[in-house]
């Protein structure tokens, strides 16, 4: 496989150095707090976590309201209490060490670096012919038009309605600094990013869906399948459009579905079968793909990372990821999730995180201390009623240990009798005389604890986050793709807010790139 000559090589820029230094900060910090995030909350009684906390947090604590509690982990904090430095230290830390999160702060972390003009033919110059037609083509839709927001709007949920605006301007950025117009959306769903590429900033989109139960139509093409659904409302945005834009030129995005899988000779086929479909495009510039992942789950973010830095047609990637829990962990192999930089793998068992870790890193912090600080966290004291009955559950039977429990809708106000009565099998409910047990009222009463204790693991798991994030960060880097790292939606409406791009930067056509095979 072809590979960017120079890799695997530390990056002795100074955001490089300092996320490598910041890595192993992170990871001395969880030698010491790191059981924290790698408890489950639903042990809290049966583990007694409360008691492995430092006896001066617990003392304290307990003498603070969620409400305080909130604001001081957003970093608001204006009350006159004496917090124990050991606190504030961890929290300064925290604040220093992660990845910004404020969608509002210009500051972007970005690789200095790019050695990208050394594999470049610098007096070469692309097509001419397609460069002229290129520039020629008028969009029918500009970005900052809002005339058609409703139209693009249709179907889409409000929080996806953001991501995607935001997510557009930033691929169509990207493309441009690449110079390429062809774009390929990975884990598509129904197309909504697609259609805004498409018809708003006039690229040729490609969307590849794994789950084919979004599709369910045949395809000639390559055998691959097409999403009906997807397709039909390509149609009727086509046709919103085309009333409103006499000049109207229909760009609708091609639906695909394929596997995206982590072999090496898998990502081969992959990027083979791309750039025949966008052969045929007539406005294909020859200058290989784009790559967008809005949210791509676990370790499909990992291959989309490997397909990017492998393959020379493709020629930059936005990606947010999410459910990092879902990443593989297993040491067997090259292909896993996490870690995949070599500097984070040479730390060997130092740079193990739990699957409880990269759960608690897919929460949203801001939004859960927002419900502390607005006194809005009944719902949150149902992880307390559920840590007891763990303890009861125990008692009937050891093999009922994290028992999932029926997906009930709680309401505001539920009690811990009617946790267990809805959502608990007849044979495995707490009896009467259980309720009235003085043990099981007085764990009912610590919920404060619990609450207490969940929100310190959220203000942890930011450090989680930075760690798969800095981890892709430096995989780029080590390679010579100058990645960058920015908060860029707003972590209330989308709490995996942080995008990483990386683009190859070239002056010629993928045919006049020199490539090494080393």
């Amino acid at each position: 496989m072809a590979e960017l000559a120079n890799t695997c090589a530390h990056c002795q820029c100074s955001v490089c150095s300092g996320i490598r230094g910041t890595v192993e900060q992170i990871f001395r910090a969880l030698e010491i707090y790191g059981w924290m995030l790698d408890a489950y909350v639903v042990d809290f009684f049966e583990d007694d976590l409360w008691q492995k906390l430092p006896s001066v947090w617990r003392s304290f604590l307990d003498q603070v309201s969620p409400e305080e509690l909130g604001r001081w982990i957003l970093g608001e904090s204006e009350n006159k209490k004496v917090w124990p430095l050991s606190l504030l230290a961890l929290r300064r830390f925290i604040q220093v060490a992660e990845i910004g999160r404020d969608h509002r702060k210009p500051s972007t972390l970005k690789c200095s670096i790019s050695s990208t003009s050394r594999i470049v033919e610098e007096n070469r110059e692309e097509n001419p012919a397609k460069k002229q037609k290129l520039e020629e083509k008028k969009p029918s839709i500009t970005a900052k038009d809002g005339q058609f927001d409703n139209l693009f709007g249709k179907h889409v949920k409000q929080k996806k309605r953001y991501e995607i605006n935001v997510m557009s301007q930033i691929a169509a950025n990207s493309a441009k600094k690449a110079n390429c117009n062809c774009i390929v959306d990975i884990g598509s769903g129904m197309g909504h990013l697609a259609r805004v590429l498409a018809y708003r900033h006039e690229l040729s989109v490609t969307c590849v869906e794994q789950n084919r139960s979004l599709l369910d139509g045949a395809s000639p093409y390559i055998g691959l399948i097409v999403s009906t659904v997807s397709r039909k409302w390509d149609e009727q945005l086509s046709a919103s459009l085309a009333k409103h834009l006499p000049d109207f030129r229909e760009r609708k995005p091609r639906h695909v579905s394929l596997l995206v899988e982590a072999s090496s000779e898998a990502r081969r086929q992959l990027a083979d079968q791309l750039t025949r479909v966008f052969d045929e495009d007539e406005d294909n510039n020859d200058t290989g793909f784009g790559i967008v992942g809005l949210h791509p789950c676990g370790d499909l973010a990992a291959s989309l990372l490997r397909l990017y830095a492998n393959e020379e047609s493709a020629r930059f990637i936005c990606i947010v990821g999410c459910c990092y829990m879902k990443l593989t962990l297993s040491e067997t192999g090259a292909e896993i999730g996490y870690p995949m930089s070599r500097h984070l793998r040479a730390m060997n068992e130092n740079c193990r995180l739990s699957y409880a870790a990269l759960e608690v890193a897919c929460h949203a912090v801001e939004k859960h201390c927002d419900k502390l600080k607005t006194n809005n966290y009944s719902d949150l004291i149902v992880h307390a009623y559920r840590a007891v009955l763990e303890c009861l559950l125990l008692e009937k039977n050891p093999s009922l240990r994290h028992t999932q429990l029926k997906n009930t809708k709680l309401k505001d106000g539920t009690s811990f009798e009617e946790l267990t009565t809805e959502n608990l099998e007849i044979k495995d409910r707490p009896t009467d005389a259980d309720f009235d047990r003085e043990e099981v009222k007085s764990r009912l009463q610590q919920w404060k604890r619990v609450l207490t204790f969940g929100s310190l693991r959220l203000l942890l798991a930011s450090l989680v986050e930075t760690l798969v994030l800095f981890d892709r960060f430096l995989y780029l880097s080590e390679l010579n793709l100058s990645p960058s790292l920015k908060s860029e939606f707003d972590a209330r409406v989308s709490p995996r807010n942080i995008l990483l791009v990386s683009v190859k930067e070239r002056t010629a056509p993928i045919g006049n790139i020199k490539w090494s095979d080393k």
